[in-house]
């Protein structure tokens, strides 16, 4: 064998990681890194997710969670629901709030957090708006038992996931590799689906027909490999084809 060449069947590694490597090294730091908030906040699961917003409801586009690369059935649940009574809060206020539906008598909640279960959660947990850049909001939701929390713990918690959830913005704006060729039309599509539009919204804002819109939504799941429309825009999402 020549020296320096490759023995047979073995594969050639490459000096450095590629982008799509390195976007999901990026992306499984940040679950570890939540992860670790959920255990400080004595919780068992955490999705966090990207608001897309009108005046009158929000929906929650997932970008990472506790099962990533795979979504948790937290991120699905909550994705494929529409908030309306608490819209105007999670667009106007920066105050976290919990829930523990099961037991209204237990030990004080949480300090600097309200008690608002908005989000329609069975059990126990506590989530944080994260507001970014860009007139971007974010919602970090954990689930569980929730620890007795002091007002210093909760601000430091808090202040945590506004970092992490910064970053992982930043991180989705970088090109991720193997990026599908999408039509601006799809990308107008995906973009105004992650603003909490429905088909026939995103219609009539496009001076298009409710079913034409429909097809851009599908062929773009279709180019992104996405088993639904909020995969998609979170796919989209992370690799920074719409922001």
């Amino acid at each position: 064998m020549a020296r320096g060449a490759t023995p047979k069947g073995v594969r050639k590694r490459s000096a450095r990681p590629g982008q799509a490597e390195r976007a999901r090294s990026a992306l499984a730091e940040f679950r570890a890194r939540f992860s670790e908030i959920a255990g400080a906040a004595g919780c068992e699961e955490f999705a966090v997710f990207l608001l897309g917003c009108s005046p009158s409801r929000c929906r929650l586009q997932p970008l990472v969670d506790g099962e990533h690369p795979r979504m948790s059935r937290l991120s699905r649940r909550l994705s494929n629901r529409t908030i309306e009574a608490g819209a105007a809060r999670l667009q106007t206020s920066t105050i976290p709030f919990w829930w523990r539906r099961s037991a209204r008598h237990d030990p004080a909640p949480p300090a600097f957090a309200d008690f608002d279960n908005l989000l329609g959660l069975d059990g126990a947990g506590i989530a944080f708006p994260l507001p970014a850049g860009a007139g971007r909001l974010g919602l970090a939701v954990f689930t569980g038992t929730v620890a007795p929390l002091s007002g210093e713990e909760v601000v430091a918690l808090h202040q945590r996931c506004i970092g992490l959830f910064s970053a992982l913005l930043e991180k989705a704006q970088s090109p991720a590799g193997n990026v599908p060729a999408m039509s601006n039309r799809e990308l107008d599509c995906l973009r105004l689906t992650a603003d909490g539009k429905t088909s026939e919204e995103i219609a009539a804002m496009l001076g298009l027909s409710a079913h034409t819109a429909t097809q851009y939504l599908t062929s773009a799941a279709q180019k992104l490999d996405a088993v639904s429309r909020t995969h998609a825009v979170a796919k989209a999402f992370r690799l920074g084809l719409i922001t």
